[in-house]
């Protein structure tokens, strides 16, 4: 195996490239909390199961790793406690981690034929429409996240909701991320690499 294949992949079906090998390590690390039997095994699990389902999207390789990336920040933070334990790393993953998975999440609603593929055209107003629908897939996860943390809040007790400017700063930040995202996805088509499957071969 050659350096670049070793880096870009292509290795087989299953198992890709590196990427795919920090996904198994993320599932591994999910089964490893479950057997302890940690209840945010809970989120791990979820994330996992996004982290299949992109696998076989067969997202542009940037993209994939984002959202791997944006599935540790999250589930790993709270598994390890990072909420609690750094300061402000609340804010840092709602501003950050839109910004890796709103555009994948465009992505797999356009493998699905959900949305169409604004990014086959170069025309201004459908980049733009690329762009807002990116931005608002980003914003209306952020506002159902809070939606519920409020709901759990109600129902068991808890105290996941700061206040209303922890709310608001948190919805301001998934925006942020989102509109980011959403840049970058226009970008990535103005570019020329486009919503394409990855395929064998590929070397971006």
């Amino acid at each position: 195996m050659d350096k670049e294949r070793l880096l870009l992949g292509d290795w087989n079906r299953w198992i890709r490239d590196p990427i795919d090998v920090l996904k198994l390590c993320f599932i591994g690390g999910t089964i490893f909390y479950a057997a302890e039997g940690r209840s945010t095994a809970v989120g791990l699990t979820a994330a996992s199961i996004v982290l299949v389902i992109a696998h076989f999207a067969k997202l542009p390789r940037p993209y994939d790793l984002f959202l791997m990336l944006a599935m540790v920040l999250i589930a790993f933070g709270t598994a390890l406690n990072l909420y609690g334990r750094i300061n402000h790393y609340d804010k840092f993953v709602h501003g950050l981690s839109p910004l890796m998975w709103s555009p994948a999440l465009y992505i797999v609603l356009v493998r699905l034929e959900i949305l169409p593929d604004l990014g086959k055209s170069r025309a201004a107003h459908h980049l733009f429409g690329m762009f807002l629908v990116t931005l608002a897939l980003g914003a209306a996860v952020g506002a159902g996240y809070e939606i519920c943390e409020w709901s759990i809040d109600q129902i068991f007790g808890s105290n996941l909701v700061k206040g209303e400017v922890d709310t608001v700063t948190d919805l301001m930040a998934d925006f942020a991320g989102a509109a980011l995202g959403g840049i970058s996805l226009v970008v990535w088509n103005v570019w020329g690499w486009g919503t394409v499957r990855r395929i064998p071969g590929e070397r971006v």
